[in-house]
């Protein structure tokens, strides 16, 4: 039959989509390109179906890339329906709660008709938003809730006594509850939800702990194996993995919580403890085998756990994983229950080990029938034999049934594990290890007085050792890690009392002997080198979801600071330092498993192995080093250790220098010479010091403080001399020299201390060959370098100058306009001729404030004039002045005489500067000499009012010489000068700084200055208080103005905002502290104006939040001037925070976004504390909830997620608040509204953003 033509059609249109022709097609012998190894790799990777896509922490060393998508990104992406999903469970919990106060706190007569009233509204809510699939997971939600209220509606109607004429009450209630158990699985089926059915499945293991109140221990037995039946036939029911994999984890918490119960009593119900051990056995038999073959038959299913760690970026496990996982905290919580009878703890783990091995490995893909005798029906014999024997305390060669038990069946799992060890992954291998570590530090009593300590410390090497010998044979990154870095956890934890420490209980007591510990520390230490030499490149990546998301953790990724070595050696000096400073480890052993890292670093790199930043282990080395000397002594011991290190170091950089010509293949080998020698010296310097503030520790078990120092004498004198004959080479002179000297002054108060003449005489004569050597290279340096700068500098002008003369004689001619041409060009035509640096440096002078620098020199622009001397007199006249003040001399005359005095100075410096035709050194804009000489009038002003004499708060003279004085030396600035544009704002700024420096920075070290905002101009004498603040309060309003001058004058000829927003806002906030209220007022309304002309909402702000502050300075004074009563802080507060709330919302409805954030954020700044301050903690939570609606709902409308994640950060809030408002007492009253409000406000913002679900996602 032939084939139809459209066939014909769509083959000719795949034929032209194609990417070219298929030639192994033809007959033709084409070899395929080969595969990266990355791609190899890549394809090599086997998912492990029972594991899933777990994140491993530990993975193969990767070159450096750029950012890529982590968590922080999937959050911002997906952080929307994730912030839906926690609304609709907040509103659950708002809802049961209402629906608890409602039922406990109201009569029956309201309580119930309004229960009911609720429930049916939500299921009617559920009837008719689930058929809508925009909707389908509110209306699921309400369902919930309604189930929720009917539950507690049954619980009420029993406490109200409803069933009390049945004959067991208890009966009724269980009745009811089980109907209504009935009509929620019902509900699931009609709605086709794993979440309405989940409620079910807490429900009913509620009704089996509630049964041991009536039938005791069998009662919740049977009633938790039953309830776990129905939990796993609802799952069968529906196909679904989510009720599956809670069935599992849910049934094991049961059973653990019941195990460690001791009559425990929660929110009224009782906990029936499980004491009989035949029981309790048997329940977890029954349950084992049940969870286990659910984790089989939906081992490849969805669920919500393996989503919900995919969402925290932990990968994502399959159900089988995550429900074993989960599933095994509630066993060890039965573990934990009984773990003095090891016999019989030993057992359970067995059985848990058994059942979920069998069932891993059938997932896996291993045949049943291979596996059923050792896990189904040897376990089963072995299981039900149990039973008789532990009922009539059979005992087996002393050994009790359990402990026999427990044997066998690892027996069977060793037979079934080793005949099937290619189907173990490695995930489940290093998971496994830690769950047998664990197990074992559980399980073996290892105190001070048990003699199981060499079993657990042989057990625990005995695990990591196979660890590590499994990844150096498989080449397994996860194995790798796990093996190197779990052993100095474990010890950190239990050895070093961690657990203790956090949580000041000790989980497990475990004390090892000073031998046990040193060959558990010793044996650590060999695993780690032994792995690390082969595998030392595997990243641990710890963070890695989080890996390039940042600028910051891109660095830390890409230095390689999370690699193995490098995390295995500071685990594993970290560890010793703790062993060694409070566990009872010996000094000599600890000192030499102290420098075992440096040194195995140091002796790889030397002998051509693995060279990767040393510096880090060295570092690390160091501090630890730093603590022992500090406590042990023996620096010198730690000093030899770090010379040999560094020496073999510097011997291997200058080999592989002299080896590589490729200069990047030694990045990050630290072969900077330079480095290695700061480092040595620093450490020296830093040991010698700590030696000499300790000079007794050591005397006893060790070397004395005399020995020590001669020692440590010898390691410095090699040191020097190695750094004197190769430091010429590298290129940190001056850190260096720091560093020696530090060394020697170091070194010397040491042997003072120990009283050793000789080595005094030696440290001199070091001090002067040192110090002759390193002055001369120091100065033939700089001299080299600045000559070698200003020859550049110049070589590179005239080479521009020449291109630009063969450019020009090309041309033909050289006009005015083909010059212009040159000096301004951006095209690419005449690029050869432009001058980069040149162009760079022409755009800097056009935003710098100092001034442009005359053209005659402009090739050697960058270069100033440093009156380093004048500078030096400007500092030496300011604490002169400090000290006549400090001293009680008179302070307004001598900030009167600092200032003429700095004037001329600065006058000085200036005319030098002006002579050589170069500008001077700036700080912020200001010239150095100027904001030295302001700098030195803040210092006066301060001595003054703090110094030892009499300071009366009255008397003010010294403010006015401080505010003249300030504006004569600020004015150096900007007389006759040009640039004024750009000289005035920054002379008005310095001005302000200093003006408030005198007065905050005087306040807050105790000096007698009128405090900001209760300033009354007119309440002194005039001289001394009401010249000085009126003085004070016109040179603020001389600034504001001067500066609103500048403003317009730039506005009106086109320039560019030269100031930013911080500076506008910052120039209108300075005035505030300062000003007794209408320079204040004045500064930030024209602040304000100015920000909305520039449009910056950051200007607009800061002022409006601080605008009820200057109200209040000016209302301090004026009401009673006036004999008024004005509004104060509080109300001023208040009316701009709403004003601000107002304008929010007017910007949604005239589409102004610019602006809403600014005035959301006023309003969350001025309503939250002035709401707390006028009206309690319940002002505070009104004004919460008020800004969370109003911040929600807004961040719905314009769909901006930062605005509706702070409305749920103001709701919680509230919630805080009001649960404080609890605690301290509340009103029902208040409690009741108090819930209204959050579930009317819940209700409103959970239905627009499913309404506009779709909206929301694209934002």
């Amino acid at each position: 039959m032939d084939e139809p033509q459209e066939d014909d059609l769509l083959r000719e249109r795949a034929f032209q989509r194609g990417g070219g022709l298929d030639l192994s097609g033809f007959v033709l012998n084409v070899e395929q390109a080969p595969k990266s190894e990355e791609e190899e790799a890549t394809e090599a990777t086997e998912i492990d179906a029972a594991m899933g896509e777990i994140a491993s922490p530990f993975g193969e060393h990767t070159s450096s890339d750029g950012p890529t998508d982590d968590v922080v990104t999937g959050l911002a992406v997906d952080g929307e329906r994730r912030l839906g999903q926690g609304l609709l469970v907040a509103m659950v919990v708002a809802y049961s709660a209402l629906a608890a106060y409602v039922g406990t706190a109201l009569p029956p007569s309201i309580a119930a008709p309004g229960l009911l009233v609720l429930g049916g509204l939500g299921l009617w809510l559920g009837e008719r938003w689930i058929p809508r699939p925009s909707m389908r997971l509110l209306g699921v939600t309400w369902v919930i809730i309604s189930m929720k209220i009917l539950y507690g509606f049954a619980l009420d109607a029993h406490h109200w006594g409803w069933f009390d004429a049945l004959p067991d009450s208890g009966l009724g209630l269980g009745a009811a509850l089980l109907l209504l158990v009935g009509l929620n699985v019902a509900l699931a089926q009609r709605h086709d939800d794993d979440a309405i059915a989940a409620q079910a499945t807490l429900i009913l293991l509620l009704v089996g702990s509630a049964a041991g109140g009536l039938y005791g221990e069998l009662g919740v037995v049977v009633m938790i194996a039953f309830g776990t039946m129905v939990l796993h036939g609802m799952a069968l029911l529906r196909g679904t993995g989510n009720l599956a994999s809670l069935g599992i984890a849910a049934s094991y918490l049961w059973v653990g919580v019941h195990a460690l119960s001791n009559d425990w009593v929660v929110l009224g119900l009782h906990l029936v403890p499980l004491e009989d051990d035949v029981l309790t056995f048997l329940l977890m038999a029954t349950i084992t085998g049940m969870n286990a073959v659910m984790a089989t038959r939906f081992a490849e299913h969805e669920n919500w756990f393996s989503a919900a760690l995919q969402a925290v970026g932990l990968g994502r496990p399959g159900l089988w994983a995550v429900s074993v996982g989960l599933g095994m905290i509630g066993a060890t919580l039965s573990v934990a229950a009984n773990r003095e009878d090891v016999g019989y703890a030993l057992a359970q783990v067995a059985l848990l080990l058994t059942a979920f091995s069998g069932s891993y490995l059938a997932v896996r893909g291993v045949a049943w029938t291979s596996l059923q005798p050792w896990v189904l029906w040897i376990p089963s014999l072995l299981t039900l034999s149990v039973v008789p024997l532990a009922a009539l305390s059979v005992e087996v060669g002393g050994l009790s049934v359990y402990a026999l038990h427990a044997g066998l069946m690892v027996a069977c799992i060793a037979v079934v594990v080793l005949r099937h060890e290619a189907s173990v992954s490695d995930h489940v291998l290093w998971m496994g290890s830690i769950a047998l570590v664990v197990l074992l530090t559980l399980l073996v009593p290892s105190g001070a007085e048990d003699t199981g300590q060499p079993l657990l410390v042989a057990g625990v090497l005995v695990v990591w050792g196979g660890l590590a010998w499994l990844a150096l044979r498989r080449d397994a990154p996860s194995l790798a890690g796990t093996a190197v870095l779990s052993p100095w956890v474990w010890a950190m934890l239990f050895v070093g009392d961690f657990d203790d420490r956090l949580l000041s209980s000790d989980i497990v007591t475990t004390e090892l002997s000073s031998s046990l510990l040193t060959a558990f520390l010793g044996g650590s230490m060999f695993v780690t080198y032994t792995v690390n030499l082969r595998l030392g490149d595997t990243g641990v990546n710890l963070g890695r979801n989080f890996t390039g998301g940042t600028e910051l953790s891109a660095r830390i990724r890409d230095a390689g600071s999370l690699d193995l070595w490098s995390a295995g050696a500071a685990l594993a000096v970290l560890t010793v330092l703790v062993s060694l400073l409070g566990e009872g480890l010996p000094l000599e052993l600890g000192l030499l498993l102290l420098i075992c890292p440096m040194l195995i670093e140091a002796v790889v790199a030397f002998l051509g192995g693995r060279r990767h930043h040393p510096r880090r282990t060295l570092t690390l080395t160091g501090v630890a080093s730093l603590m022992v000397v500090w406590n042990l002594g023996h620096a010198s011991v730690v000093g030899f250790a770090l010379l040999c290190s560094v020496g073999l170091l510097i011997v291997d950089a200058a080999r592989r220098r002299a080896r590589v010509e490729d200069l990047d293949e030694l990045a990050g080998m630290d072969v900077d010479e330079g480095g290695l020698h700061a480092l040595l010296l620093g450490f020296l310097m830093l040991l010698a010091l700590v030696r000499w503030l300790q000079p007794l520790v050591g005397s006893v078990d060790g070397l004395t403080l005399s020995n020590d120092a001669a020692a440590l004498g010898v390691v410095v004198a090699v040191s020097l001399g190695m750094f004197g004959r190769r430091e010429v080479l590298s290129g940190r002179l001056i850190t260096n020299v720091l560093c020696a000297l530090g060394l020697l002054v170091a070194m010397l108060l040491v042997s003072l201390e120990a009283e050793l003449l000789w080595l005094q005489g030696a440290l001199g004569l070091m001090f002067v060959g040192t110090g002759a050597w390193l002055s001369v290279q120091g100065e033939m340096r700089s001299a080299l370098q600045t000559t070698a700068r200003i020859e550049q500098r110049r070589s590179e002008h005239a080479a521009i100058e020449a291109r630009r003369d063969a450019f020009v004689r090309r041309l033909g001619h050289a006009d005015g306009a083909t010059m212009h041409r040159l000096d301004n060009t951006t095209d690419g035509t005449a690029l050869d001729v432009a001058d980069p640096a040149a162009l760079r440096r022409t755009a800097e002078r056009a935003t710098a404030r100092r001034p442009k620098a005359q053209p005659s020199e402009e090739s050697l622009d960058g270069l100033e004039h440093q009156p380093t001397v004048l500078m030096a007199f400007i500092g030496a006249t300011s604490l002169s002045g400090a000290v006549w003040a400090w001293l009680g001399g008179n302070h307004a005359l001598a900030l009167a005489a600092t200032a003429l005095l700095v004037t001329a100075f600065i006058g000085l410096a200036r005319w030098s500067a002006d002579r050589l035709s170069m500008p001077l050194p700036q700080v912020l804009g200001i010239d150095a000499p100027v904001a030295l000489g302001l700098a030195g009038l803040v210092l006066v002003e301060i001595t003054g009012r703090v110094g030892g004499f009499v300071v009366v708060l009255g008397d003010q003279l010294h403010l006015l010489a401080f505010v003249l004085g300030a504006l004569l030396v600020a004015s150096m600035h900007v007389l006759g000068r040009d640039q004024l544009g750009l000289r005035l704002p920054a002379f008005a700024d310095a001005l302000l700084w200093t003006l408030v420096a005198g007065r905050i920075v005087t306040l807050f070290v105790g000096g007698e200055v009128p405090i900001p905002l209760n300033v009354d101009p007119f309440s002194g004498e005039t001289v001394d208080w009401i010249l000085p603040m009126l003085v004070l309060e016109a040179a603020l309003i001389g600034l504001i103005l001067l500066h609103e001058w500048v403003e317009g004058v730039r506005r009106q000829r086109d320039l560019p905002d030269q100031r930013g927003a911080g500076g506008r806002a910052l120039s209108a906030l300075l005035a505030v502290p300062l000003s007794f209220g209408p320079a204040g007022i004045l500064a930030l309304c024209l602040g304000f104006r100015r920000g909305v002309i520039w449009r910056q909402p950051a200007v607009p702000l800061l002022t409006a939040v601080t605008l009820p502050l200057a109200w209040a300075a000016l209302v301090h004074w004026l009401d009673p001037s006036l004999g008024v009563s004005l509004p104060g802080l509080i109300p001023a507060a208040l009316f701009v925070g709403g004003l601000s709330l107002l304008v929010a919302a007017w910007t949604v409805f005239d589409e102004r976004p610019l602006w809403m954030a600014a005035a959301l954020q006023g309003g969350h700044v001025l309503l939250i504390p002035a709401a707390w301050s006028g009206f309690g903690l319940t002002g505070a939570v009104v004004a919460l909830l008020v800004l969370s609606g109003w911040s929600w709902i807004i961040g719905i409308l314009v769909l901006r997620r930062s605005w509706r994640v702070i409305g749920l950060a103001d709701l919680l809030g509230a919630w805080t608040g009001f649960g404080m408002a609890l605690i301290a007492g509340a009103s029902a009253n208040t409690v009741l509204v108090m819930l209204v409000i959050t579930v009317l406000l819940l209700s409103a913002v959970t239905w627009l953003t499913q309404r506009d679900a779709d909206a929301i996602a694209v934002d």
